[in-house]
């Protein structure tokens, strides 16, 4: 499919779920093989806020793709998100949502044969309150039109170097890509800190960098 085509249809997606169940802001986006959201289409939320996500809470975010799918369920609320990460993950993440005016998220997934291919993100201000059981109801209703979109999306293309990686440095590899310190990056993968950085080391040496930087450009860029 050609891009213009998949723009069009985020676009035509992202309408049609904030006319039935309205959103301050909402994002489409496609998840790559590593479970990470990609190629994002913005409706109505400011280029700032997206770039402060990418650059400091992405890591935060409880409801990132790889922790919905984790939930089993197609539409996945905040307050579910949230009961299944840390109390100061959590602090952290509302006081993005805080500084941009927002108190609210469901995120909705769209698989198929398994494998989830794209996810809506819609975001609540104080003054639209929190989304209803309702309106949850509403979207879960919703969530097999856009699974029939995403069938229709290309897959994201995987970053070659990428498959010379084990799955877990390939985990390894997107939690420093989002720049998140040793001792989250010990946290979100459940050991300590010197294995942490015997992880580094060793994926160091396998791609012949010295530097976090050095690896994200090697990988990613």
């Amino acid at each position: 499919m050609h891009a213009n085509n998949s723009d069009e249809l985020g676009q035509r997606c992202l309408q049609a779920f904030t006319q039935l169940v309205p959103a301050a802001v909402s994002a489409f986006y496609r998840i790559d093989a590593q479970l990470e959201a990609c190629d994002f289409q913005l409706h109505r939320m400011r280029a700032d806020m997206h770039d402060s996500y990418l650059a400091h809470y992405r890591h935060l975010d409880p409801l990132q793709p790889r922790r919905c799918v984790a939930t089993g369920l197609p539409v996945v609320p905040l307050q579910l998100g949230m009961a299944r990460q840390s109390l100061r993950e959590t602090r952290q993440y509302q006081g993005f949502l805080q500084q941009h005016g927002m108190i609210d998220v469901v995120e909705i997934i769209a698989s198929a044969n398994g494998r989830p291919l794209a996810g809506l993100s819609m975001l609540r201000s104080a003054e639209q309150g929190h989304f209803s059981p309702h309106e949850l109801s509403n979207l879960q209703a919703l969530q097999g039109l856009l699974e029939m979109a995403a069938r229709a999306l290309p897959l994201p293309a995987a970053h070659p170097a990428l498959a010379s990686l084990t799955p877990r440095e390939r985990e390894i590899a997107l939690l420093l890509r989002e720049g998140i310190s040793n001792k989250l990056l010990a946290r979100e993968l459940g050991v300590g800190l010197p294995t942490v950085k015997t992880h580094l080391i060793n994926l160091f040496r396998k791609l012949g960098v010295s530097s976090r930087t050095e690896l994200v450009g090697t990988l990613f860029l």
